[in-house]
């Protein structure tokens, strides 16, 4: 009995960090397309980007759930995810590409 039940707590955590992944892997597919789109950018960008933006995604997980009870702690680190972010995107994609979709954003209202 005690066994079943600690597999199945184990399959549960197992499929809650599945289904989390899946969504991050999501996010991060979503806005590599439109990044993709109107920056056109090649595949090799492409893979970048995407690897960028999950990377991003995860660490900003990882930080939520870290300081859940701090947000002192956790907004100034979440600016610092936010700050490499433009870093390596723009070391990916060059100052050019990086104000094409700054400029984008603005046109549609999403800064």
């Amino acid at each position: 009995m005690m066994k079943k039940f600690i597999l199945l707590a184990i399959l549960m955590v197992f499929t809650l960090n599945v289904v989390a992944q899946d969504d991050l892997t999501e996010k991060a597919t979503k806005i590599t397309n439109e990044m993709t789109e109107v920056l056109s950018l090649n595949e090799e960008k492409k893979t970048m980007v995407y690897e960028i933006q999950l990377n991003r995604f995860q660490e900003v997980v990882s930080i939520r759930e870290k300081y859940k009870d701090d947000a002192e702690t956790r907004k100034p680190e979440l600016k610092k995810v936010y700050k490499r972010l433009f870093g390596k995107l723009k070391k990916a994609l060059g100052k050019a590409k990086m104000q094409q979709w700054a400029d984008y954003k603005r046109e549609i209202g999403r800064e």
